[in-house]
């Protein structure tokens, strides 16, 4: 995590990472930048909380799933529990919750042919994990090819978001990361499967 005072939102903004999440009542702001990854944005209108996560994959083929929380925040399946717990703990009401998508781009410009897409992998992930837990999706963008970069506002519940030309230093920053998280999540998956190496 990463906080800085951003002058246009005249605002505190936490900057969280892939794996991480944040919850807040406070008078500041969330932001993320997703590629492939999903940032999930929660929020509890009646009791003015909301926090977002950021995952890259959407499930743990780990064998060791005691891991560490910011390794477990990487996969979808355990990044909304955590910040639905986070929420909870901070006055949330999870009958309360509603939800916002974004993310899921296709950085990679992996083909259809080619097996599944990380991007879409998630975002169908996403939407079908919240729906098992009935909590309504209000608003998205998902998918398409371009990175997004998103500012959350619990306060008041609102997404400010842009795309990031991926031919730029920061795209390609982005790319770069990704391919290098990805890769980290595997070697750690490898290796949790011979525990005794």
């Amino acid at each position: 995590m990463n906080t800085y005072f951003d002058s246009h939102f005249n605002k505190k903004i936490i900057t969280i990472y892939p794996g991480e999440y944040y919850a807040s009542s406070g008078p500041e702001m969330i932001s993320t930048v997703l590629g492939s990854c999903i940032s999930i944005a929660l929020y509890d209108d009646e009791n003015k909380i909301g926090g977002i996560n950021h995952f890259m994959l959407a499930k743990d083929t780990s064998i060791d799933n005691a891991q560490g929380e910011v390794l477990m925040g990487k996969f979808g399946e355990y990044a909304i529990d955590l910040l639905i717990k986070d929420l909870v703990a901070k006055g949330a009401i999870l009958e309360n919750l509603s939800a916002k998508v974004f993310g899921g781009s296709n950085v990679f410009n992996q083909n259809e042919n080619n097996g599944a897409q990380v991007g879409a992998t998630n975002i169908k992930f996403a939407f079908d994990y919240l729906k098992q837990l009935k909590i309504p999706v209000t608003k998205s963008n998902t998918g398409g090819n371009l990175p997004r970069k998103i500012f959350f506002d619990p306060e008041t519940s609102k997404v400010y978001m842009k795309y990031i030309n991926n031919t730029n230093f920061e795209g390609d920053s982005l790319k770069q990361k990704e391919e290098s998280y990805i890769q980290e999540i595997k070697i750690k998956e490898v290796k949790n499967l011979f525990p005794d190496d």
